[in-house]
């Protein structure tokens, strides 16, 4: 049995539906196509009745679990990857259904596909790109809740058809848990971010006040241990403190690239901070690389210019839909914790 948990590319229907299918399943990877998924009847978690799939409503995919009912082994999948005519999903975690589980599958998979999906699957990146340098980034923030595969599905849709493409239609999604940390008494722009990574070892992330802008760095480590310490050089101390467990699920496309061979990543980021209260959505427009990197169009300037072109575009979809949102330059990291003091003063 095949448990598949599936939002859908309506603005309007923010939640989850879910449907059992009869397909085989085997390996690490599992691909469920369009026809396929337009044959279900999807239930909400209460188990209620069936609903046909509304007429040119797509079911998005988010996770699945197969359950051997011979052995009762349960694989879950998490969505990579979301394609035109299908959805990718790889397999993250392994286990056994609980004996108290077989009155309902459905609500079993959900708090356990809740309680590990901190998976991270790095995006591809062609071409030439730094992890370290000036932060070459804006964000754009939802100012009312939005159904975030919907907005991916439009911005896919209605970025320009110019330039190179760098994926063609695909949008990747990624789930991930970073623990922040802050230099004591030092403001909140700077933090470093410790992230798992899938094959075990860590991102450690950096970001550092350097001539009054951000500089990232980005580096690989073996253990978490080494990517505290790796942070802490960046940062000059010793001693961060510990604020708090970012949690995100983000749906990723490229931009088109432009004539001189830049792209950036645009990505519908739905984040929560750990223990602060809220969740917080935001488009966040990224340098993503270069195809020709010399010289003469991999300059910082150009880069920031390349990101903003491509955040000029995406606020104009964003209007155009009217979804509500603003141009913000605040961090996820400032926002949770402002919207903390602005609590702690009521």
């Amino acid at each position: 049995m095949l448990l598949v948990a599936a939002t859908t590319d309506s603005p309007s229907d923010p939640g989850v539906a879910y449907a059992h299918l009869s397909v085989p399943v085997s390996g690490p990877a599992l691909v469920l196509d369009g026809p396929t998924l337009r044959r279900q009847l999807w239930h909400g978690p209460d188990c209620g009745r069936p609903k046909q799939a509304v007429p040119g409503v797509v079911h998005v995919p988010l996770w699945a679990c197969h359950i051997d009912t011979t052995t009762s082994e349960a694989v879950f999948f998490v969505t990579v990857q979301w394609r035109p005519d299908a959805v990718v999903l790889a397999a993250f975690h392994r286990t056994t259904v609980s004996a108290d589980a077989s009155g309902d599958f459905t609500a079993w998979a959900c708090v356990y596909a809740d309680e590990r999906a901190a998976v991270n699957f790095p995006l591809p990146r062609p071409g030439h790109r730094s992890g370290q340098g000036p932060e070459a980034e804006e964000k754009i923030t939802l100012t009312a809740p939005a159904n975030p595969a919907a907005v991916a599905r439009l911005l896919r849709d209605h970025l320009p058809a110019t330039g190179v493409p760098v994926f063609g239609p695909t949008i990747h999604r990624r789930v991930l848990c970073s623990d922040i940390y802050l230099p004591p008494g030092t403001g909140r722009r700077e933090y470093a971010a410790l992230t798992p990574r899938s094959d075990g070892t860590w991102w450690a992330k950096a970001k550092v006040l350097k001539d009054g802008r951000l500089h990232k760095s980005i580096r690989p480590a073996a253990t978490r241990d080494e990517a505290l310490a790796q942070v802490a050089e960046v940062l000059g101390h010793p001693r961060l403190v510990h604020t708090g467990t970012l949690h995100r699920a983000t749906w990723d496309l490229p931009s088109p690239a432009y004539a001189d061979g830049h792209w950036s990543t645009v990505t519908v980021d739905t984040t929560t901070l750990a223990p602060h209260p809220g969740t917080l959505q935001q488009v966040e427009i990224e340098y993503g690389a270069c195809f020709t990197a010399t010289p003469v169009t991999a300059t910082a300037s150009r880069i920031r210019q390349s990101v903003a072109e491509t955040a000029d575009t995406v606020a104009a979809v964003l209007t155009a839909h009217h979804i509500p949102h603003a141009r913000n330059g605040q961090s996820k990291i400032e926002h949770f914790l402002a919207a903390g003091d602005a609590d702690a003063r009521r």
